[in-house]
């Protein structure tokens, strides 16, 4: 049952439980991310008095850390309660399993190619294993249990990598081009392994096509700035995201097992060969497809995903909807996890373009640099395509659901109506923002991740207000189970509603000032 309840929406919640990472980081958003995983289990077990109560002591101890900053601290708390949880005992070595990071120096690598492998440790432990640990590094199928080659033999490794680094240098052997797993295996000579994995991506030659890409996309941005083509220019980023997932990937920034490095150049090239021509790649593109800005922020290059109905001509006004993923998702959520392209088959039937943001980090709850990712890309969306200004939708999943409120309430004069999934609003006072605005909620009454409960508050304080609202509560629902059946209650709910004479003495107030 916990694992089919986790199923449901690995791609809206990422729960990070000794697992396969190239970088760890002790940050406040990883905390976060495993705070949901301790929540939803400990709201989804069954437990005895007593075990609860160690559960709850740890949760305590958790928050007590976070806020201190000693986020290591924080995760050995939350890993402990949820191995008590799973019925797991909490050894020395599962404690280091969970705490154990592995980093490459590089995640793109090459056959010949030598590469070091490092050794980290989030957090102490409260007991430490005994005597030295032996081990191997191996290369491995990105599933399964089958061995490519032995890269190392390990031997009396001191099992404390906090106090002493640890470094093991491995030469990349010759395979066939694609992704594969580096596992570290360690043991001492009592109790279990500890075993840590980072995928990597071995192909000959593709460190040199991603320079070559680079230096052609420069040699365009030179073009068209020299003649003044600002039009064009906004799709350079584009191209230039596609290129830059290599270098992402090589340094642990993306996960990328997922990604086909070679389709990717092929797409980057043919939108340079385009802007070279003096044509914009996009204008006659229909369908699911993949874009990306350069943000102002911080100078990135931030990818978002879109989607146009066949019969966009650009001879009228179309409806925009803006959809934000779940917390550990990503701009692919709306079209890959949910329903597996059931959002933009309702697009299609209604008619509507769909933009779907990354969210920057995958915990940042549609907050500061997140919520201008947001904007940014609603603009460039008004730029591209020809927007009806009173038709501008949001609607968004879990984290997603707490941003389309968030983002509504601090730009009320923009959405014509939205519709927050399985979410929840951090300050319901602040629901006089968008009074104006027709709100469709939606929540299962069986969430174990966010409490139903969020939703039922709003809705007794937006009753308050006399808001047009429309509360759909699933019975027996789960945290994931009602995103993708209510699709079409989403797009009729925004069909019935345009932006209201409010929200536009608003927009042209702001406009104004």
């Amino acid at each position: 049952m916990i694992l089919r309840t986790m199923r449901r929406f690995v791609y809206s919640i990422t729960v990070l439980i000794a697992c396969a990472v190239i970088v760890v980081a002790q940050d406040a958003g990883q905390v976060l991310r495993v705070s949901v995983g301790y929540n939803t289990l400990k709201n989804t077990v069954q437990m005895t008095a007593e075990k609860r109560a160690e559960v709850d002591k740890l949760g305590k101890l958790a928050t007590e850390a976070n806020a201190a900053g000693k986020y290591g601290d924080a995760l050995k708390h939350l890993y402990h309660a949820m191995a008590l949880m799973r019925g797991t005992e909490w050894t020395p070595a599962r404690a280091l399993s969970s705490a154990l990071t592995v980093k490459l120096d590089h995640a793109m690598l090459e056959p010949g190619q030598a590469v070091d492998v490092r050794l980290g440790q989030i957090y102490s432990l409260d007991e430490k294993l005994e005597g030295k640990l032996a081990g191997s590094v191996t290369l491995m199928k990105m599933s399964g249990e089958e061995r490519v080659a032995e890269l190392k033999t390990l031997d009396a490794v001191e099992p404390d990598f906090i106090a002493r680094s640890f470094t093991a240098s491995i030469v990349v052997p010759e395979v066939e081009s694609g992704n594969y797993r580096v596992m570290l295996k360690l043991q001492s000579a009592k109790g279990e392994p500890v075993t840590k994995t980072a995928v990597v991506h071995i192909e000959r030659g593709l460190a040199a096509q991603a320079a070559g890409a680079k230096s052609y996309a420069s040699k365009i941005e030179a073009k068209l700035k020299s003649k003044h083509q600002d039009a064009l220019a906004y799709a350079l980023a584009s191209a230039q995201y596609r290129i830059a997932l290599y270098d992402l990937a090589n340094n642990g920034e993306i996960g990328f097992d997922r990604i086909d490095f070679q389709n990717e150049f092929k797409e980057a090239l043919s939108i340079l060969t385009a802007l070279d021509k003096g044509s914009d790649p996009f204008a006659a593109r229909r369908g699911d497809f993949r874009k990306a800005y350069l943000s102002k922020v911080d100078n990135t290059l931030q990818p978002f995903r879109v989607f146009v109905p066949s019969s966009y001509d650009g001879t009228k006004p179309y409806p925009l909807v803006i959809a934000l993923h779940g917390m550990g998702g990503d701009e692919n959520s709306y079209f890959d996890a949910y329903g597996k392209g059931a959002f933009t088959s309702e697009a299609e039937k209604h008619g509507y373009i769909v933009a779907c943001p990354k969210g920057r980090k995958p915990a940042s709850m549609y907050t500061g640099d997140a919520e201008r990712d947001v904007m940014d890309v609603l603009a460039d969306m008004m730029r591209a395509y020809r927007i009806d200004p009173d038709r501008v939708y949001m609607t968004g999943h879990s984290m997603g659901g707490f941003g389309t409120w968030s983002v509504a309430m601090n730009h009320p004069e923009v959405f014509a109506a939205i519709a927050p999934v399985s979410g929840g609003v951090m300050n319901p006072a602040a629901l006089s923002k968008i009074a104006h605005i027709p709100e469709l909620i939606i929540h299962g009454d069986d969430d174990k991740t966010v409490s139903v409960e969020r939703s039922r508050v709003v809705v007794a304080a937006g009753k308050k207000l006399n808001i047009e609202m429309k509360y759909i509560e699933v019975p027996k629902g789960t945290h994931g189970d009602v995103v993708a059946p209510h699709f079409k209650d989403v797009f009729d709910w925004f069909d019935a509603h345009k932006r209201k004479v409010e929200a536009k003495a608003a927009a042209g107030s702001a406009k104004n000032n």
